[in-house]
């Protein structure tokens, strides 16, 4: 059944963007991409190390066990660069990786898994609630802006609604203790008893959340701070293809159109990398603002080869760190075990 979902989700994905390119004026968008050129795809891709090491470093001040020096900075960006590979090559709602970068600080360096994976949870939490900021803002902008209809506000603002929900209850959850309250429940039936273990690190989880949240507010302000500075990194990226493009916008406008992807990936979130829910929003989005839908599409694209670039580098990285299948499974088997 869950093989099923992944498959059918891919397929979405793919007849999504199908849908996009039957669009879109081929030949238009060709002419497009041709514009960007070597150099240009090299500045892309600085861009885009950036806007990587901005959400390295929001995660790197959540995680208190490992010190806050250039060398843990160079180990967290590259177990990130791991774990985001496999978010983006597997259906699973952007978590397929996050046991991979615990399980590698665990292997590599000694962290320990409830440590790593208390601060993965944190850091997701500071990234949601700066997207709601940045999305927030792009939606305020836009509501007021001339060039979108009443139907794209409406989009945006049941979208922006969606994504302040989501955040509220993922920390809620934490806030709550909701892992513990699970666990001891399951820990009244028979199959809580078999797996004890685990209860109980649910439960240390919770502490950690606490123990976090109520002792290093500093750390959750810096990390807030990184993460709201990764997702204006991608609007500069956005702004710095357009331009290579021969579009030229405002980047406040550029800061609306990024709002509508990540709107609509957030929605799309079971869709693997965004595929087709991605090129979708920058066809819509750039097309009400300068009437060239081709030109987002392009930019779609360039994201796409951006990423299959970055993500073939993360893999190079992975292998320096022997992440195989194989391995994998043994590091969660000991972890299980520990």
């Amino acid at each position: 059944m869950v093989r099923f979902a992944k498959l059918s989700f891919l397929l979405l994905g793919i007849a999504l963007l199908g849908v996009v390119l039957h669009n879109t004026d081929m030949q238009s968008l060709w002419q497009q991409v041709e514009r960007i050129g070597f150099g240009g795809m090299a500045a892309v891709l600085c861009v885009y190390a950036l806007y990587f090491g901005a959400d390295a470093v929001s995660w790197h001040i959540v995680l208190p066990a490992v010190a806050l020096d250039g060398r843990w900075m160079a180990r967290m960006f590259a177990v990130r660069m791991i774990g985001e590979a496999y978010n983006n090559i597997t259906p699973t709602a952007s978590m397929g990786g996050e046991p991979v970068k615990a399980w590698l600080l665990k292997s590599n360096w000694g962290v320990p898994l409830r440590d790593s994976g208390a601060s993965l949870v944190i850091a997701k939490t500071t990234s949601m609630f700066s997207l709601v900021l940045f999305v927030g803002i792009g939606a305020a902008m836009l509501l007021v802006h001339e060039r979108f209809t009443t139907q794209h506000k409406l989009i945006a603002a049941a979208g922006f609604a969606f994504i302040v929900l989501s955040a509220v209850v993922f920390f809620l959850m934490q806030h709550l203790k909701l892992s513990t309250q699970v666990a001891r429940w399951l820990g009244r039936t028979r199959f809580g008893q078999r797996v004890g273990g685990a209860l109980l690190a649910a439960e240390d989880i919770d502490r950690q959340f606490a123990a976090f949240y109520s002792g290093h507010r500093v750390r959750l302000l810096w990390s807030l701070l990184f993460a709201m500075a990764n997702w204006m990194l991608g609007a500069l990226e956005v702004y710095l293809i357009m331009s290579l493009l021969g579009v030229p916008l405002s980047f406040a406008e550029v800061w609306m159109i990024e709002c509508m992807v990540q709107l609509v990936r957030t929605i799309a979130f079971f869709i693997p990398a965004g595929l087709g829910a991605q090129e979708g929003a920058f066809l819509v989005a750039v097309g009400a603002r300068t009437g060239a839908p081709a030109a987002g599409v392009a930019t779609a694209l360039v994201r796409r080869f951006r990423d299959v670039l970055w993500i073939a580098l993360s893999l190079a990285v992975a292998a320096a760190y022997a992440v195989t299948p194989a391995r994998y499974a043994r590091g969660e088997l000991d972890a299980a075990k520990s």
